[in-house]
């Protein structure tokens, strides 16, 4: 009995030992919390952080993208838990988020992001790019030819012989940047430059309106307003949709949509062209999020975090992901741009190029487009505002923020 007590007590104190051990080790492992910005990759993302998972043993929670996602952001990372990973756009939302932003210098994708691709707060490289992505407007090929995007006058004259045809001529959807925010950053981003005039008006006595561009912009809207259906009834989806079954003959959108037609049998061919605002024939191009390490969680959740970020942007069975499921254009020198869809391979070609346009929408107020824009331009869709004066209100919106 005595035997049969200390071989019992010996198991005992091996197995309280062990799981003593497997406690400390899963602690030391740490997990990764995922809260990011991109609804059209969720679903992959999810498959992604399972196989990574089952590779390495380290746990992946991907906590549900919301509308309105930089808002929640910030109560997410005052709550008790906190994501590990999120994403952020450079400029002022980055400066926003700082004492969040771990630096990235220990991983091994660092040394594949260019200089021009990287995100840096307080001089330190701290983001992974997500991808490159390109916006301007989606065309069906069969219905929008060159020569109706040579100028503004043959732009406006094309969406009335569209609308004149049975089509939606141009296909806006609700929501915030889908509205507003990715056409707007067009006139701003058309200046000679940019940055300097933004300056001029954040500290100046200048008006919108005085410039050919915001002029264009307010007759396109004009335009959009009289013949194209309220976009405020259309939501991403569906606008996706009317587009892929030959209902609507172009949509203002980016590279990001083409996941949104594998699902469709579309006997047409698409392309991704400039907004022809003045006869533009440039892409805005930029890199739209990073994926950055939370700083406030532990150094095992900071570690597991930053091995899943290298796995995904690395490895073999991560680059698969970041072409073939999320059909991203990427912004690491060691992925191969070969294989891309066709809206990809024209920002692809665009960058290469060096003839696009600057985001201009990272210089604005943080969350500006949300807050104050979204509201304006669904007033102008149900009210009789004039596109003059929806950017009178743009303005001033603007300045109240200042």
């Amino acid at each position: 009995m005595k035997r049969i007590a200390t071989v019992l007590l010996v198991l005992l104190l091996a197995l309280s030992l062990f799981a003593q051990g497997t406690k400390e080790e899963a602690s030391e492992q740490g997990k990764v919390i995922i809260y990011q910005s991109k609804v059209e990759i969720t679903d992959s993302l999810a498959d992604a952080a399972e196989d990574f998972t089952a590779e390495t043993g380290i746990p992946v929670e991907i906590w549900e993208t919301s509308d309105d996602y930089r808002a929640q952001l910030s109560l997410k990372l005052a709550g008790e838990e906190m994501p590990t990973i999120f994403s952020i756009a450079a400029g002022n939302e980055a400066e926003m988020f700082a004492p969040y932003i771990a630096g990235i210098t220990d991983m091994e994708v660092n040394q594949y992001i260019a200089p021009s691709m990287a995100l840096e707060v307080n001089g330190t490289s701290s983001g992974v790019p997500y991808n490159v992505e390109g916006y301007g407007i989606v065309i069906n090929t069969e219905l929008v030819k060159p020569e109706d995007l040579a100028s503004q006058e043959a732009f406006l004259a094309c969406l009335d012989r569209l609308a004149g045809q049975g089509y939606n001529p141009f296909g806006l959807s609700d929501g915030s940047y889908f509205l507003i925010g990715h056409p707007l950053n067009f006139p701003f981003a058309l200046m000679d430059d940019p940055v300097a005039f933004i300056e001029e008006f954040e500290n100046g006595d200048i008006h919108l309106m005085d410039y050919p561009q915001f002029q264009a912009f307010a007759e396109l809207y004009d335009k959009i307003k009289e013949v194209a259906v309220n976009p405020l009834e259309i939501n991403y989806d569906k606008s996706c949709g009317d587009f892929a079954t030959g209902k609507t003959a172009l949509i203002h959108q980016g590279n990001w949509v083409y996941p949104m037609f594998t699902s469709y049998d579309i006997g047409f061919d698409m392309a991704l062209v400039a907004l022809p605002l003045m006869g533009n024939d440039k892409l805005a191009v930029s890199v739209p999020y990073y994926w950055v390490v939370n700083s406030q969680v532990s150094e095992a959740d900071q570690k597991a975090s930053k091995q899943f970020l290298d796995w995904l942007y690395t490895s073999d069975a991560g680059i698969d992901y970041v072409l073939n499921k999320f059909m991203f254009v990427p912004a690491v020198s060691n992925i191969s741009t070969e294989s891309l869809d066709p809206l990809s391979a024209d920002v692809a070609e665009a960058a290469a190029s060096g003839e696009t346009l600057i985001w201009v929408t990272s210089m604005w107020p943080v969350n500006i487009v949300d807050t104050d824009f979204e509201g304006i331009a669904e007033e102008f869709f149900t009210t009789d505002m004039t596109g003059a004066e929806m950017v009178g209100k743009i303005e001033e919106a603007y300045r109240a923020r200042l």
